[in-house]
């Protein structure tokens, strides 16, 4: 009967919508791979439908004739198409084309071609016109290699169609691919007033809008939605304005935007992106007032509103969040208030969830003139039959008193089988705690929770102000994983006397250990070297060993002594061995496979598949056992074929230990393994997912919550440094945040689609983060712990602009490249990172010493927690 309800619950469930972040949309849709099945593609004309129809024209694919060939040959009247049925909207970015290979033989192939594109609300085939105003693509030069198109603007759409293109008459093959992502965002279209232009020439209108033109543009879509938000500039360099704007006494009202989406929605807030060049007449709007329409005749009365705070200090775009309260509709209206003679708005971002249920179009009162009314369309049909009829009353009231009957059964079963089972008997419970004390060593969090305590609980409910569904994590955190775990410990594990490993050998993204004390063979020469033996002596002293001391003669004590001076700060020799102490004692327990229940399927990469799942009986903190289900990341490791069982086991034993060892509140730690086949890592989750997507879709956090975020993160980072550790992928995305804004840093890897453009690849090499590496990690593959505090300030960076701001977001990656090459040659011409408006400006300075040329002259991880936490005191 339970299970019954849970279902009821899942299927009433709404369905969550987060903003769609166009960069991130570069996925292949499926012509090569073939998740466009064959019946999806059609064409104007084969010369061969069997052989080189349609269905063979695929990029890198060599299906029977190897491509699609129409029938005659193509002149620039030419109208022959291949067209691809995507059924619902699709944001497409890319575009990629190929010629007939054809085992060698032939030239055929399109040098040039156009798109249309089609989708409902446009209801016709719209040619594409890039950002420049051309229709004509570029195509191929031979009949193997692939030409890729980047299109800007993207396209919305569910039906493309290629169209080669000649400029002589030739016979051309294609094959082709697209590139893209599900337009998840659910705006259908947007009208508003056509914007002006500026007595300078810029034109502030929406020049890439592909819906109908006049004075209103309407049933289109366009800049206000395209991912692009606007710099501090109206008009940056020779680029068009991504900005659309109106002026005050070009129009008897303000200006009026009206959205439509596919399903009547809940919505919970707005973001509208805005200039602010109040020194060019250019103000945020002095008031919004926000309506909302089921039917979409006529909008519900008592809008939102929401007034603005006049900001003539700083001149920074910026972007204004409004409450909407959870209102319902389908059409949205914005009408703004001028503040100033000019309003600029480059990007309108709309959290929602699809509202559940039958909603009912507003009716319009007699004699009441409608003045909110929207341009004639459709009205949205709700079912209403048989409403009158008794019978289908006393139906409906039937069905709602069993589910009342049956959700109250359910309930008290709950709640009856909690009371009874306070701890899950579980082999690993002895205990149950419930809450924990954060380490005394630190805690920013004085200000902000009584008895300086941090309290962790089970249960996955997140405070907020709206609605949470179960799993609310999965919304910002698509995926989490260990790409891999600390290799470079290995031998620190097997012998804490032995030389650790080069690092050298790894090229990916991991944790390190650089620099660790090497125990070597006593030197015969005792002038010079001294320095290279001071690591082991340290050692010596931390085993116990010192009576070697008295056996080295007066020369080398005085050289110890010297060299001893200068490293005064013991915190890194204690951690050392505190850490030696948890790997000779640490255990990882077995955790039972049957109690996790697995959730969603996150990602799959060279390292194994990750799963969020569900588990039970949690080993919460030392001697406790948590007794409620919990989330938790699953990595199941890709065993090597070529590698024999006893070896696996014994590398994975060991990996596991080494992370299992680290102990820091903010680090992710590891919570048991599962050694039966396939081998698993249950590894710690937290509830809101990774720190991008949660500060990309929450309401700006005050100052100080975000430097209390960034104290933990330099925190987590102290703790690393102190053991020379490099973590090579200091990010947003790589770090954890739950409730009362708890974080912990962990490794994402590079599998994770949603994050693939902040990486560089060159080579087929595994890619780098280019715009959070440092220009040695970049140029020389050299790695520090101070070129972790580089990444560091540039993961500030997207912490105060709230991760909608790329680094370097004015440049492409060849720029970042070639700025990066300008530091290496000392030339005066590095370009930083400019300041986020919410970042203080002492923090800023601090973000520039991290970024500093010479490592050495960069500040360390202690320095930067200690000033975080002097700062973060200045606020409340």
């Amino acid at each position: 009967m339970s299970a019954c309800v849970l279902a009821l619950l899942l299927l009433a469930r709404p369905t969550a919508l987060l903003a769609l972040d166009i960069s991130q949309c570069i996925a292949p849709l499926g012509m090569e791979s073939g998740l466009i099945p064959d019946r999806d593609l059609t064409a104007s004309s084969s010369f061969d439908d069997g052989n080189v129809g349609p269905q063979n024209g695929r990029l890198n694919q060599e299906t029977k004739g190897g491509a699609w060939c129409p029938k005659p040959q193509i002149t620039t009247e030419s109208t022959e198409w291949l067209e691809i049925d995507l059924h619902t909207v699709h944001v497409i970015t890319g575009t990629g084309t190929q010629g007939r290979f054809g085992n060698g033989q032939g030239a055929e192939y399109a040098e040039a071609y156009v798109l249309e594109y089609w989708r409902p609300k446009l209801g016709k085939w719209v040619r594409y016109r890039g950002i420049d105003g051309q229709e004509i693509l570029t195509g191929n030069t031979n009949t193997y290699l692939e030409k890729k198109h980047h299109l800007e603007p993207p396209v919305w759409a569910s039906k493309i169609r290629f169209i080669p293109y000649s400029s002589h008459r030739r016979t051309v093959c294609m094959r082709v691919e697209l590139y893209g992502c599900y337009w998840s965002v659910g705006i259908v279209s947007y009208s508003m007033p056509k914007g002006d232009q500026r007595s300078n020439g810029v034109e502030l209108t929406d020049i890439i809008y592909d819906g109908q033109w006049g004075e209103e543009l309407r049933g289109g879509l366009g800049q206000l939605v395209d991912g692009q938000f606007g710099g501090d500039e109206i008009r940056e360099a020779s680029k068009n304005s991504v900005w659309v704007g109106w002026r005050n006494d070009s129009r008897p009202t303000p200006p009026v935007m009206i959205f439509e989406f596919d399903k009547v929605r809940e919505f919970s807030a707005v973001h509208l992106y805005c200039n602010n060049k109040f020194m060019r007449d250019v103000q945020v709007f002095s008031e919004a007032i926000i309506s909302f329409s089921i039917g979409g005749r006529q909008f519900q009365p008592e809008p939102v509103r929401f007034t603005t705070i006049e900001n003539n200090i700083f001149e920074s775009a910026r972007n204004v969040t409004i409450k909407l309260h959870h209102r319902i509709g389908r059409w949205v209206r914005i009408e703004l208030r001028f503040a100033a003679t000019w309003i600029l708005i480059s990007e309108v971002v709309f959290d929602s969830d699809v509202a559940q249920g039958n909603y009912t179009p507003e009716s319009q009162k007699p004699g009441v003139k409608d003045k909110t009314k929207l341009p004639a369309t459709k009205e949205l049909p709700i079912s209403t039959a048989h409403t009158e009829d008794p019978l289908y009353m006393a139906i409906v009231v039937g069905v709602l008193t069993a589910l009342v009957i049956l959700l109250a059964v359910a309930v008290f079963f709950i709640i009856h089988r909690h009371r009874h089972r306070k701890c899950f008997a579980s082999p690993l419970a002895k205990t149950t705690i419930a809450q924990r004390t954060v380490s005394e060593n630190y805690n920013p969090c004085t200000s902000m929770l009584p008895e300086n305590k941090i309290v962790i609980d089970c249960p996955l409910d997140v405070k907020s102000d709206e609605y949470q569904e179960p799993y609310q994590a999965l919304k910002c955190a698509p995926y989490f994983s260990y790409s891999t775990v600390l290799l470079e410990m290995r031998d620190f594990v097997k012998d804490s006397n032995a030389a650790l490993s080069d690092s050298s050998n790894y090229d990916y993204a991991v944790p390190e250990l650089s620099s660790a004390p090497l125990l070597t063979k006593r030197l015969d020469t005792l002038s010079d070297r001294a320095t290279e033996l001071v690591s082991d002596v340290e050692h010596l002293e931390q085993l116990g060993h010192l009576e070697h001391m008295d056996a080295m003669d007066c020369e080398l004590n005085r050289s110890v002594n010297s060299i001893r001076s200068k490293h005064s700060n013991r915190s890194q020799q204690e951690m050392l061995i505190e850490l030696k102490r948890r790997l000779e004692s640490t255990e990882v327990i077995e955790f039972p496979r049957h109690r996790l229940r697995m959730i969603s399927k996150l990602a799959e990469g060279a390292f194994g598949t990750v799963y969020v799942a569900e588990a039970d009986g949690v080993p919460e903190y030392e001697g406790g056992v948590c007794s409620e289900k919990r989330l938790v990341a699953v990595k199941f490791l890709c065993s090597d074929a070529s590698l024999n069982e006893r070896y696996i086991m014994e590398e994975f034993e060991r990996d596991v230990r080494i992370l299992a060892a680290l102990s820091s509140p903010y680090l992710a730690r590891v919570l048991g393994a599962c050694r039966s086949p396939p081998l698993a890592v249950v590894l710690e989750y937290l509830e809101l997912g990774d720190l991008c997507a949660f500060l990309r879709t929450t309401s700006p956090p005050s100052t100080s919550t975000l430097l209390h975020i960034a104290t933990q993160i330099a925190s987590g980072m102290h703790y690393l440094e102190s053991l020379n550790f490099v973590h090579r992928d200091l990010a947003t995305r790589n770090i954890l945040i739950g409730k009362n804004y708890q974080i912990k840093i962990s490794d994402f890897g590079t599998d994770n689609e949603s994050y693939s453009c902040d990486y560089y690849k060159v080579d087929g090499r595994i890619p780098l983060p280019l715009r959070w590496a440092a220009w040695e990690c970049v140029l020389r593959g050299e790695y520090t712990t101070k070129t972790d505090v580089w990444a560091f300030a540039v993961t500030l960076h997207e912490i105060f602009s709230l991760c909608r701001r790329r680094p370097y977001e004015q440049f492409t990656d060849a720029e970042v490249l070639e700025n990066l090459s300008h530091l290496e040659a000392d030339d005066g011409l590095f370009t930083y990172i400019p300041r986020s408006p919410g970042c203080p400006r002492s923090l800023y300075d601090a973000m520039r010493a991290c970024w500093r040329r010479r490592d050495a002259d960069r500040p360390t991880f202690s320095e930067l927690h200690s000033f975080l936490q002097r700062t973060g005191r200045g606020y409340s």
